[in-house]
């Protein structure tokens, strides 16, 4: 596998999941997926791989439209959490100085499935399935579901989809009699679910049903694709934000650190100021002569379906 393919592809990916798009004739919607793997394979120097990205997108497209079960929401969309001080849950973690502590992460789509129920996928590119037990214990997956609900008060994720592609194998495709299951992001009716308030009263039954015991899983294996998807309970996602707090609130008192030496170490651009950390000396004019801070605010380029809500299933969150 080209090292620059998982990038790449999950660049492409945001494209297929593009919730404006969603709807409109696979053929049509393909073509932007080749155009955004085009682009980011030549910003990224790798215009030959542009042969094998596509025939990996034109796969996936083939195995994904089997087994996609939901509509997506938001696509490469950047969420944050006041993360809570371990002493006093009810109010937020400051650094010594003051300042708040916040938990950011970006979620690479936010889907809603047919009963209305909303989810956290992350696209897991490689060469080998994950095994299941590392999916359960994604804490970066479980965290962005806690980071979204902080962030969007009022919308409740139901768990995590961990969508896998193992590209190490033959791209073969599916028969033309293969089952779809897409989920429109409109309804015909007119318009789809307007605001997360309006959700079904089937999927607010079955999520008080639940005895929050155990994780509800299902997987299921199309092609190259692995689709796993996990019910968090509601003391699993709250749960993490303790433990959050908890790490946050020692990196801001105590910050223990711990050196680990290895070969790469030689060409890290920091040996010097961990050197005089290691040797029990200040750092800090090194770090004050050598390095400079990077800015705050996020230079990347927007995309399309970060910053909007569309009009169609999940839209949007109430406005409290």
């Amino acid at each position: 596998m080209e090292p620059v393919l998982p990038a790449v592809l999950k660049d492409a990916l945001a494209v297929y999941y593009y919730p404006g798009t969603w709807d409109w004739q696979p053929e049509l919607r393909q073509s932007l997926v080749h155009k955004a793997a085009s682009r980011a394979l030549q910003e990224a120097g790798a215009a030959d791989a542009l042969p094998t990205a596509t025939a990996i997108l034109d796969a996936y497209d083939g195995w994904a439209s089997t087994v996609d079960d939901f509509a997506p929401v938001r696509i490469g969309h950047d969420v944050s959490g006041l993360v809570p001080d371990p002493s006093d849950p009810e109010r937020g973690l400051a650094t010594p100085d003051g300042a708040a502590v916040i938990y950011t992460c970006r979620i690479d789509l936010l889907a809603v499935d047919a009963a209305d129920e909303y989810w956290v996928v992350r696209h897991l590119i490689g060469d080998e399935w994950q095994e299941l037990d590392a999916l359960i214990g994604d804490e970066a997956a479980v965290a962005a579901c806690w980071a979204w609900e902080q962030e969007y008060l009022g919308m409740e994720i139901s768990g995590t989809i961990h969508n896998q592609v193992r590209i190490g194998g033959p791209l073969d495709r599916p028969n033309d009699g293969a089952a779809r299951t897409r989920v429109r992001q409109s309804e015909p009716s007119g318009g789809g679910r307007a605001i997360p308030q309006h959700r079904r009263l089937s999927a607010r039954t079955s999520r008080s049903d639940e005895s929050g015991h155990g994780n509800f899983i299902e997987q299921s294996t199309a092609g190259f694709v692995r689709r796993t998807r996990i019910r968090r309970s509601r003391a699993e996602i709250g749960a993490v934000g303790a433990l959050i707090g908890a790490d946050a609130a020692q990196m801001c008192s105590e910050p223990a650190i711990y050196p680990t030496f290895a070969a790469h170490c030689q060409a890290c651009e920091f040996i010097s100021p961990c050197r005089a950390i290691v040797e029990g000396t200040d750092p800090e004019p090194l770090l004050a002569s050598e390095f400079r801070r990077r800015p705050s605010e996020d230079q990347r380029k927007p995309r399309l379906g970060q910053s909007t809500w569309g009009f169609g299933r999940g839209a949007a969150p109430p406005q409290w």
